[in-house]
């Protein structure tokens, strides 16, 4: 009887090394252990379970369902089958049948406020808002300090421009997740881009600062204060983000590129060059970078080089406009008219909101009068 127990004690030590393990993002260690303990136990529920989540975590979604129906198998009432097929289907994106696997689940465990927020997830992903925010509200009803449900709620109403009621809903999130770094992170850039959405840049950057103090080096914080300096005209600043960006992550594409155009606003025009050729020795398939680069070539005067860059870019994505516009204008440049209008249609072809600058840019100034330019300016020519 006691080497009976001894036996039992050391079969689940490692069921707990597993989980431990699993809680530490370790995950084919704690798969190790897992099959350990089941290949002495392969009838319990509690090891089939974890072994599920181990594998769904390390991307093996197939094995993963099989543990999970092995848990229904074993245990008909269990919800959490249902819950973890559910999750294999969500990251499959077959968001129908995982709202049937969260409906069973549901079934044997009506109250439980995480499959609920879950279920509104999925709901969410077929487009079903309604039925998100009733399973929302449910969550909340049962457990009003929840913040997983304000926060998917508020990024279901900022979708639908609702923003007052998404920042109400953030904001409560923020409150609930104040002692809990990573959720409070993850939290406040969702507010911040509320506040951008909303106009709101001031905001926006306080709610940012806010991330930065919880983290100083997030790249991703400086990289999103620095866009919003550089689309109110503040381009030294916004140069200052970016240099702390490539301090950090000096592999980082976008920050040569956002630094670059910084400089070039300011009419440093050949040090843009340099950020630029920079950015493309880290992504040569950057369009944007590609893009700019030729807008900055033009600028000093070296065409064919630009030609060259913007039709790299084109080649890199088709359907981005700015290539054929900025095409557009260096062809008027050149007093190529019929090739200035042929490109600038399919840039407002594919960007309507590019008119606002081909009314003003004075690259087009040669075209301008032409009467198929002002066709391409009215509201329906297209």
């Amino acid at each position: 009887m006691r080497r009976r127990l001894r036996i039992l004690s050391e079969g689940y030590r490692l069921l707990e090394q597993g989980e431990r393990l699993l809680a530490e993002s370790r995950i084919d260690e704690a798969i190790e252990r897992f099959r350990r303990f089941l290949d002495d136990y392969p009838e319990d529920v509690e090891g089939q379970y974890q072994l599920g989540l181990a594998l769904y975590e390390k991307g093996e979604l197939e094995e993963a369902a099989l543990r999970f129906r092995r848990v229904g198998e074993l245990d008909p009432d269990d919800p959490r089958s249902y819950d973890g097929l559910a999750l294999v289907m969500m990251e499959k994106g077959d968001y129908a049948r995982a709202v049937t696997y969260y409906l069973e689940a549901l079934r044997r465990d009506p109250d439980n406020p995480d499959l609920l927020n879950e279920l509104g997830i999925a709901y969410h992903e077929l487009g079903d808002e309604e039925r998100a925010l009733q399973a929302y509200e449910r969550a909340l009803e049962l457990d009003p300090n929840f913040g997983y449900p304000y926060y998917n709620r508020a990024r279901l109403l900022a979708g639908r421009g609702e923003y007052r009621e998404a920042v109400e809903c953030l904001e409560k999130a923020v409150s609930l997740y104040k002692g809990e770094r990573e959720k409070l992170i993850d939290v406040l850039f969702e507010l911040a881009g509320v506040y951008e959405e909303m106009l709101e840049d001031d905001r926006a950057v306080e709610t940012y600062g806010e991330i930065l103090m919880l983290d100083p080096d997030n790249v991703e914080a400086l990289l999103s204060l620095g866009s919003i300096y550089l689309d109110k005209g503040e381009y030294q600043r916004a140069a200052a983000y970016y240099d702390r960006v490539i301090r950090l992550d000096p592999d980082n594409d976008a920050a040569y590129l956002e630094k670059g155009y910084a400089l070039g606003c300011l009419g440093e025009v050949e040090k843009e060059l340099e950020y630029i050729d920079k950015c493309l020795s880290i992504n040569p398939e950057n369009k944007y970078a590609l893009s700019n680069k030729g807008a900055a070539l033009m600028e000093l005067g070296r065409m064919e080089e630009a030609e060259e860059s913007f039709r790299r870019a084109l080649e890199v994505d088709p359907s981005y406009p700015w290539p054929y516009y900025n095409l557009s204008c260096l062809f008027a440049l050149r007093g190529e008219i019929d090739r200035a209008l042929r490109y600038l249609q399919r840039a407002l072809e594919l960007d309507p909101s590019l008119r606002e600058d081909a009314e003003h840019d004075a690259c087009l100034d040669r075209i301008r009068d032409h009467p198929a330019f002002r066709r391409l300016l009215e509201e329906d020519a297209l």
